[in-house]
This record gives structure tokens, sequence and C-alpha cells, in this order.
């Protein structure tokens, strides 16, 4: 009896253990893909794209849960950290009901430098970034960014290189692991042939099973990252942005391997076998390219994929060779030599571009004249309203108004063009041209152009306004900004910050580094002040002064004493400002009119004058100043209605006279 307790008791510990060694594992994923990087990077293509493939390649092989999936599409950095809070939301939240593994995987595409992610011109630091992924919960965290510069996360305390994983069944890994497209100061880079960052295009092939280098049917987290570094490395030797040196910063403790993906959980399989050597590359029937590698004959390689129709290119030097296959639910095809045949390299674009295709014409189905290039661009005609409600690349024309959701081209209409998202390329209109996200381009308007972030120029017969703007603002009547990097060239200009020109007769600002040139310029940071000072030749002189902190326009008004009998002066000039220790120092250039009726203004004399000024800080407000000056008077025929005191003149001819000059006075402002 004793006996048979005891063999039920040990019965009863090997099935806890077994099920206590099947530990489950749950994944939760952020990615996110944004294009803008802010009006100082260029405007991705792909970097959503990239984003949708490396969460569609873990929901299809990587066990991962849709509803665990978080994809964030052209976030804001708003948008950006409240998907990290919902991350750690979700993860204390299944951590709470137990029961197995829990691992986060966060992905970025995008702009980045040595400090951060660059997302709408924003910055989530890296500092930041690990600190938010230290407060979730999880066991493991995997971080994937394909950025540039994003080899420096690596080098921040906490982080440390170790070995490959190690491949075992049973795994109980904990810890971190931080994959990086680009080292601390390369470019990651995107292609127009494979549609996709080089980095993550070669990871996700990877996941897909070119990567599984045991053929056990599973890819692991080192042969994912082993496959795109090699690839990456390899691809972009020679292009003009660099070779990239993909890095990984990986700290982990226990026994066994995170396993990224299983083809055995994918519902077909495409087999390559072991005779087929050569760069291969799998395209879906839309032409996209969903895989490519480089595989060496005596191996066989599985890749899994989606159901569908799909056409595979081989490069096997001297030939191009095509295969073009159908796959099923449940399918397992292998294909073999006999499976692919000739095809001529000049009816294809080599190393994975599109096949070319015919130009085609027809009516769309939003009833569009729309006419398909062989390049892959299609110029769209409405009659009256031309509405494109998906990622459009070509030219849209209509008589009132072009809406496009994502553009990658132009609109020209007769009364408004609308993105709804980024554009990349121009918009004309009679009226309004508007961009909602990123505009990298031009935006040439009769009334008004708005855009959030424009890298390129606004042109407008009214109104230009954006949120930041690097490049270039005309306007007839007004160019408004938050940011501006540039030129604004308006009767009126306004922007909070400036770092550039403004040319026009009003120009305001918060803060301006660069220079005002108008009538009346104001900026909160710079100068703004009132002069009253005398010169050599006797007259009293009333000036506004107003600019940046280093660059000002003055208008002038002075009358010799006494006023009853006299002169009038109206002077207009523009210097150079710098400040000292309580001091300050001035250089500028004006010309004054001299009148002795205003009934004939033609009837004066033209002074032009340059001044060197030193002046000295007295109290909040008020500064003491004098200068020396050199003096050119025209006299246009006229008789002088000024001359120095004590002389000095010097008489070039009849109308051309000089001479050396003082000058003092008070200012109040700043």
């Amino acid at each position: 009896m004793n006996r048979k307790i005891i063999l039920i008791l040990a019965l009863g510990l090997l099935g806890v253990r077994s099920f206590c060694a099947a530990e489950t594992i749950r994944r939760f994923v952020l990615a996110a893909g944004v294009n803008n990087g802010g009006v100082e990077r260029e405007l991705l293509r792909y970097a959503v794209g990239d984003a949708e493939n490396f969460t569609r390649v873990l929901t299809d092989m990587g066990g991962v849960d849709p509803a665990d999936c978080i994809l964030l599409r052209n976030p804001d950095l708003e948008a950006f950290e409240q998907g990290l809070e919902d991350l750690r939301r979700r993860v204390s939240a299944a951590a709470r009901w137990g029961g197995g593994r829990l691992e986060v995987l966060v992905y970025y595409s995008g702009h980045a430098d040595e400090k951060g992610l660059l997302i709408g011109g924003e910055r989530e630091t890296y500092w930041d970034l690990r600190r938010e992924l230290e407060g979730i919960s999880a066991d493991v965290h995997i971080v994937v960014l394909d950025a540039c510069a994003s080899g420096t996360i690596t080098r921040i305390k906490g982080g440390r290189k170790t070995r490959p994983f190690l491949v075992d069944e049973s795994s109980n890994m904990r810890g971190y692991a931080f994959l990086t497209s680009s080292s601390e100061d390369e470019a990651a880079q995107e292609s127009d042939r494979i549609r996709a960052s080089f980095f993550t295009h070669y990871l996700v092939s990877g996941m897909r099973g070119a990567a599984d280098a045991t053929g056990d049917g599973r890819v692991t987290l080192d042969e994912a990252y082993q496959f795109a570094h090699d690839e990456t490395l390899a691809r972009t030797t020679g292009t003009r942005g660099g070779t990239q040196h993909p890095h990984r910063d990986i700290k982990m403790n226990g026994a066994g391997d995170v396993v990224m993906t299983d083809l055995r959980q994918i519902s077909a399989g495409l087999v390559l076998s072991g005779e087929l050597s050569g760069r291969f590359f799998v395209r879906n029937a839309e032409q996209q390219l969903v895989a490519e590698l480089y595989k060496p004959e005596g191996k066989g390689v599985e890749l899994g994929l989606e159901p569908g129709d799909y056409s595979i290119h081989l490069e096997a030097d001297p030939q191009l060779l095509l295969s073009v296959c159908e796959l099923q639910e449940g399918q397992r095809l292998e294909l073999g030599r006999q499976d692919f045949h000739s095809v001529d390299k000049e009816q294809t674009v080599l190393r994975g571009g599109a096949r070319k295709k015919k130009v085609r014409v027809g009516l769309s189905e939003n009833f569009n004249l729309d006419i398909e290039t062989r390049q892959g661009y299609t110029f769209s005609l409405g009659l009256f309203f031309n509405y494109q409600d998906k990622p459009f690349r070509g030219a849209q024309g209509a008589w009132l108004v072009n809406q496009a959701r994502e553009m990658a081209g132009s609109q020209v209409s007769f009364f408004g063009n609308l993105a709804q998202k980024d554009q990349r390329g121009w918009q004309a209109s009679g009226m309004v041209n508007w961009t909602v996200g990123a505009l990298q381009g031009g935006q040439v308007g009769g009334a008004i152009n708005i855009g959030r972030q424009v890298r390129g120029w606004q042109i407008s017969g009214s109104t230009n306004i954006a949120k930041r703007i690097r490049g270039w603002q005309i306007a007839g009547g007004a160019n408004i900004a938050k940011e501006v990097k540039g030129v604004q060239i308006s009767p009126f200009n306004a922007a909070a910050y400036v770092d550039g020109w403004q040319i026009g007769a009003v120009n305001i600002s918060e803060d301006i580094d660069g220079v005002p040139l108008g009538i009346f310029n104001y900026s909160h940071t710079g100068l703004f002040n009132i002069g009253f000072w005398r010169d050599e030749i006797g007259f009293n002189y009333l000036t506004l002064a107003s600019g940046s902190r280093t660059f000002y326009t003055s208008f002038s008004i002075g009358h010799e004493f006494p006023v009853d009998e006299g002169v009038l002066a109206l002077g207009f000039g523009v210097g150079g400002h710098r400040n000292g220790r309580g001091m300050f120092f001035e250089n500028d250039l004006n010309v004054y009119g001299f009148i002795s009726d205003v009934e004939e203004l033609e009837r004066g004399n033209w002074l032009f004058r340059q001044r060197l000024l030193v002046g000295r800080k007295l109290d909040a407000g008020m500064d003491l100043f004098a200068g020396l000056s050199l003096n050119l008077l025209y006299l246009d025929g006229e008789p002088a209605l000024v001359q120095p005191w004590g002389g000095g003149v010097h008489e070039f001819d009849d109308d051309w006279r000089g001479w050396p000059g003082l000058f003092a006075g008070l200012r109040f402002g700043r």
C-alpha cells in the first residue's frame, strides 16, 4: 500500500514538473514606422512599410496574437510615448495573471541621431527609451532600431556585448537584446529597389526562414541578426550612403535561445531544394519583394509564406531564371532546377526590381481617367473631384479639388489640393493647398498654403502657414510659422523662432538668429530701442532701432537747432551689434535725406554715413553711447544744406564732399 502511495506521489510530482517545464510564452509587440524626422531630415518612403512587414512576420510565424500588437504609423512623439505606456499596461496586466514567460519586442524604423530617435521633429532620447523599457515587467526585452546612428544606444551604460545565443530545446532565457541597423556614426539606408530599408528587409527575409542555419525549422534571434548583419553589410558596400555595420547589445541569463519564428506555424511553405544555388528574389502577386536571400548549393531552405501566387527570380550567373507558382493553404511546395526557366535580363530590373508593366489606360472606381506607366507611376485626371483613398504615386489633376491619402508626386487643380498625410512632391492650385502631414517639395497657391512640416518652399498670392519650415516662404500678404530655418519674404512675416532671414515691411519673431530686414522689426530677444543723439553738423536725432541680437535696422528723424527755421533730416540704416562686459559695439551704414522745404522734396542733399559706436549700459533699459563717423555728402546740383562744425570738409568735385565726424547720445530699450 505504501509503495503504491509513493508511486502515485512520484508520478504526480513528475507531472507537476512537466507542466511547469512546458512554460508558455506570450509576446507583445510595439512597432513604429516614422517617415517624418523633422524639417532637417529627408522624408523617408518606407519606414511605415518596414514596421508593417516586421509585425506581419511575427503574427504569421512568431506566435504573436494580433491583439497583442501595437502598430504605430507615422506617430508624433506623444503618440509614440503613449504606445510605450499602453505596452507597459498590457504587460503588467498579463504579469498579474501569471502563467508563463512574457516577451516584449519593440521595433522602430525612422530617423535618429547620436542622441535619440527623431519623431516628427521631436526627440526621444536613448536614455529615456531605455528607462521606459526598464519599466516594462517582461522576462525578455528585444529592441530593434532601424535608423541612422542607432548603434549609439549600445554604448549607453547598462549593456554589454556577450557571446551569441545558445541553441537549446528548453529555453529559460531572461534579459534584453538591442539590435541596431547601423553603428553610432553611420547612416541607415532604404532602397527603392526593395521598397524597404536594407536592414529590415533582410531581417524579415531571415525570419521567414532564410536565416535558418541549422535547418530545424526555427529561426533564433542570433540567426536572424547574423543573416541581416551579413546581407546588410554586403548589399550596402559601395552605396552612396556608405557601408552599414549593424550592431547588437545582448545581456541574457539562462540556457537556451529566443526563437523569433517557427516555420511550422505558417500555413504555407516554399522549399528551395539543395540543388539550387544563387540569389533568390521572391515576390507576391502584387510584385512586392517579400524575401531575398543567397543560397549555396547542397542545403535546402524553407520560407514561410502566406497562400497566394508567387514569382521567384534566381540570379545564377550568367543566367536569370524564373519560376511562377501558387501556394495553397497547408501546402509545402518544393522547387527544383526543373521548375525554373531562363528569361531575358532586359525584361526584368535586376536585383529585385519589379517587372516592367505596359502602359494601362482606364477609368478608376472613382471615375477618374487613370494612366499607369511601366515605371509604376499613375497619371489620374478627375472631372471635378479626384479622390485617392490609398497611397498615391504619380500626378493627380482635377478641375476643382484633388484629395489623396498619402502622396508621392504632384497635385494640380484650379481650386484646391489636399494631402491627408505626408507628401513628397508639390501642389499647385488657384486657391488652397494643404498638406496635413510632412511635405517635402513645394506649394504654389493663389490664396493660401498650409503645411505642418515643410522642407522646401511655399509661394502664395496671399498667405503661407506652416508649423515648421526649412526653406522659403514667399507671399503677397503674410507668412506665418512657428519655426523657420530659411527665408520669409512678404509684407508681414511672423514666426516664433527664425534661423535665417525675414524680409518685409513688418517682421515679428519670438527669437531670431539671423537678419530681419524691414521697416519695423520686433523680436522678443532682439534689439528694440529709441535713441536721442547729436552729431557734428549740429543736428538732433530721434532714432528707432529694431532687429535681432546681432543685426538691426533703424529709422531716424533729425532737425537742426533752432527748429523754427531749419533743415529736416530723414534717415534709414542697417548695422551689426555685439555685446561685451557691460558694454556694446555697433557698426552701421546710414543714408539721410536733407530738405529745407517739404514741398520741394527733390531739391535736397543726400548724406551717406558709416558709424562706429561704443556704448555703456548705465541702468536697466538705459545706455550711453558715442562714436566716430565717416560722411559723404551728395549735393545733386543743389546748394549745401549742412556742413560740419570746425570745417575739415574735403571737396571731391562740385557735387561730392566728405568729412570725419563725432556723435553721442542716450537710448532707452534693449
